[in-house]
């Protein structure tokens, strides 16, 4: 394929619509491309029409149609190849260079979206590859093609730009390419007169696929980072010999955040909420490979060691255990105590693979099936991966070229095919390397080679691969719909379908009310300033400063009850100052206290029920903590973290915001805590700062604070009361409120639209929480004496129609260890359940009522052969009273095709067959597609939704009481170590905690409740990875949560691998019962103003002697 074989022309005439026209050698006709719409011409169309057209570039292949913006639209061409050699009789080519032609717009699509330019970077990186030959299909092993029909979908990178060509029934084999990513090399090997094939194939999976530090460990739907399927292909004759091997990310939620320099620190979020994903993903390997084996190769510094305890921890109370063996080896450590440590670990695996095999097959026989795979991981599935693959490749290739006859009579065939693939190995790794991280892989072999590619490393991975994870999203999932409608649509929907049929999904989320099923749960939200954060622990204030008196307080009704169905479900709590503000906390904020209060809060929360942590987040003094309770726990997803400095105009960390994102059931959520700017007049530099937030919070694929469905925002936000402070402490002893809310700022500055638009806030019925003299019941009688304010402040907004969030109380706590009062809130917030079977039926539905997608009519005359153009005005004039708007029209068989701008004008458009046009001409009218609503119902019955609901087992994996017991590790106060793999209900008799650790606070110092059995415990700090619309595919790509079944005398699986749901879905969880309110008081009635003291605070009581710090602590 040397030669381009695809014309593209482009209509440069102003007067008409933008049009482009695509020829390719060997097809008659064309396509033509115009008003958003696809169709094929003839050749005599295609002559008249390239008339008035210019060409603008020749092209080896099209990629398909990307939208990069709901308005427009971009054809992706491939201009630039390089051939990389010939399997099964087709060349395969390496994309070098593509170009991105308008569809919309006469001008470069450059000036449209500066992001073309990164993308463009990334298509032209070597990385993409295609196959010459529509017979060969580059994204299916040897053994898939053979079971199989269809692409797998895992490694079809450009399946998604196809589907505006199947809207409109273009034959994709025809006139597009299917690329894949990863690497492929090909060597030609001759054995006597015969000439044979070697080649390695690495196939990257586009279902969570990013740069090192932006994507890590597991989704939700157990689709994992970095996962590589990589074929090892000896061909000769007519004989294939295939073996696969897989690698990926280890399976848990986890990350490396940060600048990042040789560093390995690793931050865990929640060990118990990982159970599913693990689950999930280790079922669909079973169901695509068989059996398996897993190598891990991680070892015991830093975050590795909490890494790997944490992987083993996990599989051993898998149900998987005893079906999977499990090898741990520390190949650096090993492989520095003797190089031929390797043979130890090949004899591990040396019964595996021979149980195992290869796929051979002679012409059309097959003669042997692979029946399993290893898994191999390492901390980034690169360096240690490869040599580990490398020698599991090379032993089995002397049993693959026994098993092709090629030593008969030959010399050295063996050790030949040895030394191409060890090189071939070795390339591969490197490009594998390059994709993920930047760089080629490290050896070992060079320690001056090494260290100049961790350098680059270091560059490549904290400066450039920011952009370089966007535009792997915007390749993969487009840009059609505002964030909003985004959101809402991939909580609910499969992302092929958003993709696929993108004019059903507005309808598909304004009728998802039909489809859910309403789940009320309650939220706690708390915020407050603790002035340094280390009072709280002090032992001397041990009375005066219980979390409990705020949490569980009695004269709110957040916690109180001690029935479990009057629980928050999900905990947010955020403190703002958790350090002091001085210039080493700026520069790097120690992370001690956010440990102590961490293990605070959970101990506070477990004395009611279990809770697990699901994220922590520390910006210097900010600190954001989320727990859920376990039974919640399976039906959270998508979490994320952000967070935007604003302190010194964004330079530095002293003021700023945190910000955590979840969707519970199909309800997204989002969490705001901030401090802002203070001083009493500084109101303009605390709506700066709201607006700086509210701007620069960015998760994952563009999503924005204001995507969400539910928002709550809480902090410090500095706003006072503009009366001097005799005034304000009167109307407080007096009780009243209402004077000081008229002149709130934050009050005044909402009504003005400056702040805080469209969020609600409860009555304030509530004393100002600022500012206290410390340990007192006294507003600050300092030398400033300052002002008292409510600058302590929890708002909400819910932003759907029909939304349902309800304030059930909001007050303050009097805990006294801080210059500020905490206030918390609970709320009652209805999310929705998606129903599976009533999702394909909403589909079904929605997509039928909308016609056929190509929204083609075809109309002619009766009586007469061909349909007169004169006749054209009068029933564009028909068209045009409809309201229908033609998007392209054209002459075929004598018939007039028009496309009309949607399917639903195309089913009114049928109203005019049999009009009379002129009185004697009968037009006669009918759809070009008319068995289209019977055609689309079997591909989206496929969707076998049930699986994505939580099962009954996948809930009991966390409402239960199982899970490992985390304690912070000693050397390193960022890394959480697995201690102690506690696997049963019980915690610990006296868990060790973090404050143990210094010599100026001990044990006692922190309040430790009572254990008691069935609590499940967490890590921290946390921080979960940042997961991608296209590296979490939906509901078509996740197996049901179920038993592994013995592989005993196991048929190879003959499903399809990309839709794992040919097998019977599992019975769907019961519907968790409706949590019932608590007797609350009315979120704006409160009881009357308390008074407000006046007599000083009391002395503190003496401190205790504190005896020396034991040796062994």
């Amino acid at each position: 394929m040397s030669v381009r074989g695809i014309r593209i022309w482009r209509r440069n005439d102003a007067r008409f619509q933008p049009s482009i026209l695509v020829e390719k050698n060997g097809l008659d006709g064309s396509l033509l491309f115009q008003g958003g719409a696809i169709a094929t011409l003839d050749s005599d169309s295609t002559d008249v029409e390239r008339r008035s057209y210019q060409k603008i570039v020749d092209a080896y292949g099209i990629l398909g149609v990307l939208a990069i913006t709901k308005d427009e639209a971009v054809l992706v061409a491939v201009t630039g190849v390089l051939s990389v050699g010939q399997l099964y009789g087709a060349d395969i080519l390496k994309i070098t260079n593509v170009e991105f032609i308008s569809l919309r717009t006469f001008g470069s699509v450059e000036n449209v979206d500066s992001r073309i330019i990164d993308l463009q970077r990334l298509l032209s990186s070597q990385m993409f590859y295609f196959s010459s030959l529509q017979s060969y299909d580059l994204t299916r092993s040897a053994q898939h093609r053979d079971s199989h029909d269809c692409s797998d979908a895992r490694f079809f990178w450009n399946r998604s730009l196809h589907f505006s060509f199947q809207r409109y029934g273009i034959d994709t084999d025809n006139w597009l390419l299917k690329c894949m990513a990863g690497s492929v090399l090909v060597r030609v090997v001759y054995v006597g007169a015969n000439t044979g094939r070697v080649a390695l194939i690495s196939r990257l999976s586009c279902e969570r696929v990013g740069t090192r530090f932006n994507v890590r460990g597991a989704n939700y739907l157990g689709n994992v980072a970095n996962f590589v399927e990589t074929e090892q292909l000896l061909l000769f004759d007519e004989k294939e010999c295939s073996l696969l091997q897989i690698r990926g990310s280890i399976p848990l939620f986890w990350e490396q955040p940060g600048v990042n320099v040789g560093s390995h620190k690793v931050k865990l979020r929640a060990f118990e909420t990982s159970l599913p994903a693990y689950h999930r993903h280790l079922s669909q390997l079973q169901h695509r490979y068989g059996e398996f084996a897993i190598v891990n190769l991680l070892g015991r510094k830093e975050g590795e060691r909490v890494l790997g305890d944490a992987f083993k921890t996990q599989h051993k109370s898998s149900h998987f255990a005893p079906l999977v063996d499990f090898i741990d080896f520390d190949y650096h450590a090993q492989m520095k105590i003797s190089k031929e440590a390797i043979v130890q670990l090949k004899k591990k695996m040396s019964p595996h693979m021979t149980k195992h095999g290869f796929f051979y097959s002679m012409g059309k026989e097959i003669v042997k099936r692979q029946t399993g795979v290893i898994r191999t991981n390492c901390l980034d599935c690169l360096d240690r991966t490869n040599a580990v693959q490398t020698a599991i490749g090379l032993q089995m290739s002397h049993d693959q070229v026994a098993f092709l006859n090629l030593n008969a009579g030959k010399v050295n065939v063996e050790q030949r095919v040895e030394e191409i693939l060890r090189d071939l190995w070795q390339k591969n790794g490197d490009q594998c390397s390059t994709i993920y991280a930047g760089t080629g892989a490290l050896d070992g072999k060079s320690k001056l080679k090494d260290a100049s590619r961790s350098l680059a490393r270091t560059i490549q991975n904290n400066l450039m691969d920011g952009a370089k994870q966007e535009s792997f999203d915007l390749f993969l999932t487009g840009a059609a719909y505002d964030p909003r409608l985004f959101d809402r649509a991939c909580n609910i929907l499969p992302p092929s379908l958003i993709q696929e049929y993108a004019d059903a999904v507005s309808q598909l989320v304004e009728r998802s009310p039909e489809i859910a099923e309403p789940q009320s749960i309650k939220i706690f939200v708390g915020t407050w300033n603790v002035n340094g954060g280390k009072n709280i622990h002090n032992v001397a204030f041990r009375n005066e400063s219980s979390l409990s008196h705020w949490i569980f307080a009695n004269s709110m009704t957040r916690l109180v009850s001690v029935e479990d169905e009057q629980l928050a479900d999900i905990v947010a709590i955020g403190v703002e100052e958790l350090v002091d503000l001085n210039a080493s906390n700026m520069v790097k904020a120690s992370t001690t206290n956010q440990r102590m209060w961490c293990e605070s809060i959970r101990k506070t929360l477990s004395e009611k029920a279990p809770f697990v942590l699901i994220g922590s987040e520390q910006l210097v003094g900010v600190c954001l903590f989320l727990f859920a309770r376990p039974r919640v726990s399976p039906y959270l997803k998508d979490f994320a973290v952000a967070s935007v400095k604003t302190g010194m105009g964004g330079a530095t960390g002293n003021k700023g915001s945190v910000a955590f994102r979840i969707v519970v059931f199909s309800t997204s959520i989002c969490f705001i805590c901030s401090h802002f700017a203070a001083g009493q007049n500084e109101i303009r530099d605390r709506n700066e700062d709201f607006a700086t937030t509210l701007k620069k919070i960015r998760f994952p694929l563009g999503r924005e604070i204001d995507s969400h469905d539910v928002i709550f925002w809480l902090g410090d936000f500095n706003y006072r009361i503009n009366l001097s402070g005799d005034e304000v402490k009167n109307a407080v002893r007096n009780g009243d409120y209402a004077k000081l809310v008229e002149n709130d700022q934050l009050t005044q500055q909402k009504a003005l639209g400056q702040t805080f638009v469209g969020f609600n806030e409860g009555q304030l019925t509530f004393a100002p929480t600022y500012k206290y003299d410390t340990f007192s019941d006294d507003y600050d009688t300092s030398e400033k004496c300052r002002a008292p304010a409510w600058t302590d402040r929890i708002l909400w907004k819910d932003q759907r129609k029909k939304g349902k969030t309800q304030l059930l109380s909001y007050d303050r706590s009097e805990l006294k260890t801080s210059d500020h009062r905490p206030v918390g809130a609970v709320f009652k917030v209805e999310t929705f359940k998606v129903g599976g079977r009533k999702c394909v039926e909403l589909i079904e539905d929605v997509v039928e009522s909308m016609g056929p997608p190509d929204g083609t009519i075809i109309v002619s005359i009766a009586g007469k052969p061909r349909f007169p153009p004169q006749m054209f005005p009068p029933i564009h004039e028909k068209l045009k009273e409809l309201g229908a708007q033609v998007q392209l029209s054209k002459f075929d068989d004598g018939d007039l095709w028009i496309v009309l701008n949607s399917g639903e004008m195309a089913l009114a458009a049928l109203s005019m067959d049999g009009l009379k046009i002129g009185g004697t001409d009968q037009i006669n009218v009918k759809l070009k597609s008319p068995d289209w609503a019977y055609a689309l119902k079997p591909h989206l019955s496929d969707f076998d939704l049930e699986s994505f609901e939580v099962t009954a087992e996948e809930e009991a994996l966390l409402g239960g009481t199982d899970g490992a017991v985390f304690e912070f590790a000693d050397e390193d106060e960022d890394a959480i170590s697995v201690s102690s793999l506690t696997l049963t209900g019980s915690a610990p008799d006296r868990p060790r905690p973090p404050s143990a650790r210094s010599e100026a606070i001990s044990v006692a110092k922190l309040e430790w409740p009572t254990e008691q059995p069935n609590v499940l415990s967490t890590s921290m700090p946390t921080r979960a990875s940042s997961a991608s619309l296209a590296n979490s595919s939906w509901y078509e790509h996740v197996p049901p949560l179920a038993p592994p079944q013995s592989n005993n005398n196991k048929s190879p699986p003959q499903a399809c691998l990309f839709n794992p749901f040919t097998q019977s879905a599992p019975s769907p969880a019961p519907p968790p019962s409706t949590i019932p309110l608590p007797p609350t008081r009315g979120a704006s009635v409160g009881p009357g103003p308390p008074a407000v003291p006046v007599r000083k605070a009391p002395p503190p009581p003496p401190r205790p002697v504190i005896p020396p710090r034991p040796k062994n602590m």
